[in-house]
């Protein structure tokens, strides 16, 4: 009997002490606060990055991803061309322009230019501007900045085909981007 109370409180005894030390370490893991980092969008790698699209995610390899949807199909999702940085919101901070194609590699394409800033250090998509909806048509460049306004070059047509380009100048309202003037319509400069 005396040896079975030895070992109750023994056993108690060391249950208290692991929850006390257990305790113990679980503050010392919690980190100190961390100071505000002063981290730009330039520093984001958009060319590997993960992008959503449709409701699912595809992580990019230098600027590319490629899957095999039948054996004589392959679907392509790109970084179309190097992203842009500018103050597109007037808050003094640089958003990113990232311009992305998907579609059947070779085949029509559609193209999107994309508008990120930062929020809480990540990258957060601000707004889409459409460029190009199936076509088969790349263009040179599709996006210039210009005194916090994004100049964007679309594409037109039907059935796979360029009929005509608009180049659109838009500016942040606080909320989205709106059209500043009239379209300038042009012919197709396809490459």
């Amino acid at each position: 009997m005396q040896a079975q109370r030895l070992v109750a409180v023994l056993l108690i005894t060391l249950m208290a002490h692991a929850g006390a030390a257990g305790q113990a370490r679980s503050r010392r893991r919690v980190p100190a606060p961390a100071s505000k980092s002063v981290v730009g969008i330039e520093a984001i790698d958009f060319e590997n990055y993960t992008y959503t699209l449709e409701g699912r995610s595809y992580k990019l390899i230098g600027g590319y991803y490629a899957k095999g949807v039948a054996p004589e199909a392959q679907w392509e999702l790109r970084v179309a061309e190097a992203p842009y940085y500018g103050d597109l919101t007037g808050d003094g901070r640089n958003e990113a322009v990232v311009v992305l194609s998907h579609g059947a590699v070779g085949g029509p394409h559609t193209v999107e230019a994309r508008v990120y800033t930062l929020r809480d250090g990540r990258p957060a998509q601000l707004f889409s501007f459409p460029v190009a909806d199936a076509l088969s048509c790349d263009l040179d460049h599709y996006v210039d900045l210009d005194d916090g306004k994004v100049r964007v070059e679309s594409v037109h047509g039907r059935a796979g085909r360029c009929e005509h380009n608009e180049i659109r100048e838009y500016r942040w309202d606080g909320g989205k981007f709106m059209a500043v003037g009239d379209a300038k319509t042009m012919p197709c400069r396809c490459m």
